[in-house]
């Protein structure tokens, strides 16, 4: 088509191109056209191209915000004490659920032999200062108390009955604290939670509430993972 069209475009009184060069004319035109259809081919694959790589950035910029904001909402602290002649590390997680209720719990590791002693929580306290891990190396007194409390709870057969205060022992805790405790002997083990009125009052009046616990028993390593979870009702933010 453009061999007819170049033949035929010079004026009559002009001399007409060779051959040669009518040849060297079309394959010019021919480059540009090709080179045109490429430049549009191209570009109509980037375009297209252009489209998943915009959602795809968009939904990691959705899912780093939600992210963001999830992470923020939980509040995580390192707790330190000292067990079994050692110092060790615990985790405390707080955070409000989506129902309204306040989830809050501590883990350890602990040495697998080891199954004396309590934790204080104060849900009022700034994170780093609301949970105590109390044990005979910390705080003999405490423990002590703690003990003849419970032998007044459950007598000499270890058997509950007793009718005995924990305030009765010199052991105070305030509207914002919950004490967990755990105790063993040669032959029983006792525990409990004493506290935690902040779970029954206020916003929480008439709502669940609960305290949990589960252990995980490494032998090989004589480890046992020690992890203490309660929950109460704030309310939705």
């Amino acid at each position: 088509m453009f061999d007819e069209f170049l033949r035929n475009c010079q004026p009559e009184d002009e001399i007409k191109p060779s051959k040669e060069r009518v040849e060297k004319n079309i394959s010019a035109v021919m480059s540009l056209i090709e080179t045109k259809d490429a430049e549009e081919n191209d570009m109509t694959k980037r375009k297209v191209r252009l489209k998943p790589l915009i959602i795809a950035a968009a939904i990691a910029i959705f899912s780093g915000v939600l992210l963001l904001s999830v992470s923020a909402a939980i509040q995580v602290s390192t707790v330190n004490f000292f067990m079994g002649g050692m110092e060790l590390d615990g985790e405390y997680y707080d955070y409000v659920d989506i129902k309204g209720f306040r989830q809050v719990s501590f883990s350890a590791v602990l040495p697998i032999d080891e199954n004396n002693f309590a934790i204080i929580y104060d849900v009022d306290a700034p994170m780093g200062e609301n949970v105590r891990v109390i044990t005979d190396e910390t705080d003999p007194d405490f423990m002590d108390k703690l003990r003849r409390y419970q032998k007044a709870i459950n007598g000499d057969s270890g058997i509950p009955g007793g009718t005995a205060d924990i305030w009765d022992f010199g052991i105070t805790l305030k509207e914002s604290e919950l004490l967990t405790y755990r105790l063993a002997t040669s032959n029983s083990s006792f525990g409990g939670t004493r506290g935690g009125n902040f779970m029954h009052t206020g916003a929480a009046d008439g709502k669940s509430s609960g305290v949990s616990e589960e252990y995980t028993y490494d032998f090989e390593n004589q480890t046992k993972t020690f992890k203490q979870t309660f929950y109460y009702y704030v309310g939705k933010e």
